[in-house]
């Protein structure tokens, strides 16, 4: 690694050099990591695993390069601002983490940006939680929407059906039945609304 340009980095690099949550990097201005923690280390290590010439973009996902490009141009263009933005980086398995980044440029004692600091973790574990809930909640939706239209209307055609037959001409034995179907719909119609899915959005 390129130990003359971390000189600025050191406050930095002593709080999260050994950091197993944050990952740590600084990109210099040839687009190369000068440094990496060693947690970021470890978990690509199928990319940066030796000492030679580090590219940023080794491990990132080719849908992401533009915006990482943009957001190093945005660091050098106003170098006192923090960018953060969202990356997915390549685990050499075939698929990738969520990584959430905070990028922010280096400026040397002269005041010159020397290279982008990046502080970021991995979210991956989170974005598949909200996924998730987001599948849950698209079920719970289509639940109610059929118990809705297969069970209720159904219900409701009955009661109205049997509201029909009340306001008839019936014998004592027709009416102790219209009153025994009257209490089952209410029971019923009571029983639905206990456990029915409601047609809500549970994340609001």
């Amino acid at each position: 690694m390129k130990e003359a340009a971390l000189s600025t980095l050191d406050h930095i690099i002593s709080l999260l050099n050994t950091s197993e949550t944050y990952y740590l990097v600084f990109v210099d201005d040839n687009g190369n990591y000068a440094y990496l923690n060693d947690y970021f280390i470890e978990k690509y290590a199928i990319y940066y695993k030796d000492n030679g010439v580090q590219s940023a973009i080794a491990a990132l996902h080719p849908d992401d390069h533009s915006i990482c490009f943009k957001t190093n141009m945005l660091c050098r263009q106003n170098p006192h601002q923090c960018f953060q933005l969202t990356l997915r980086k390549l685990n050499g398995k075939g698929g990738y983490t969520i990584t959430q980044w905070d990028f922010k440029a280096n400026i040397t004692s002269e005041g010159r940006v020397n290279g982008i600091i990046g502080i970021g973790y991995d979210i991956t574990d989170f974005e598949s939680r909200q996924d998730h809930i987001r599948f849950l909640t698209s079920t719970l939706q289509d639940v109610a929407y059929k118990q809705s239209h297969l069970i209720r209307r159904p219900l409701a055609n009955i009661m109205g059906l049997v509201e029909i037959l009340d306001q008839g001409e019936l014998d004592n034995s027709s009416k102790d039945i219209v009153a025994m179907l009257k209490q089952s719909i209410k029971e019923l119609n009571h029983e639905f609304d206990s456990f029915l899915v409601k047609d809500e959005n549970p994340l609001g």
